[in-house]
């Protein structure tokens, strides 16, 4: 399965999972898969370009996009690999509901609070 079928997998069952919870209980229906695909996807990772000494540039680096075109040119190349994107954990249903338990404001000002401060989360962390 490439990375972009099991990214896809991994968001749709994210997304049924959480309308599971939402609509039946709050039991996890799809947790051992969705833990699944999150593993396979962090080990599983191929280089995105090469990088090869340049027998034109002296002591320079030429950048490849095939392992082929990197290994015509020179007998020491190095892969690259990009850093997989993090995925966004929000708050759940429960863990918001929890804390209007525990706090002393209005349920309309908790969640203007948890939609701000989530929003900035995000944005902060993707």
């Amino acid at each position: 399965m490439s990375r972009e079928a099991m990214q896809m997998a991994l968001e749709a069952l994210e997304d049924a999972n959480d309308v599971a919870r939402m609509e039946f209980s709050d039991e996890d229906y799809y947790s051992e898969a969705i833990n699944a695909l999150r593993q396979a996807l962090e080990e599983k990772q191929e280089p995105v370009a090469w990088i090869s000494d340049s027998p034109t540039k002296g002591n320079g680096k030429q950048l490849h996009w095939t392992k082929s075109e990197a290994w015509r040119w020179s007998s020491n190349i190095t892969p690259l690999y990009t850093v997989p994107p993090k995925q966004w954990v929000g708050l759940t249903d429960e863990e918001i509901a929890q804390g209007l338990k525990e706090s002393w404001v209005t349920e309309q000002a908790w969640q203007s609070a948890v939609w701000w401060a989530e929003a900035k989360l995000k944005e902060k962390n993707t």
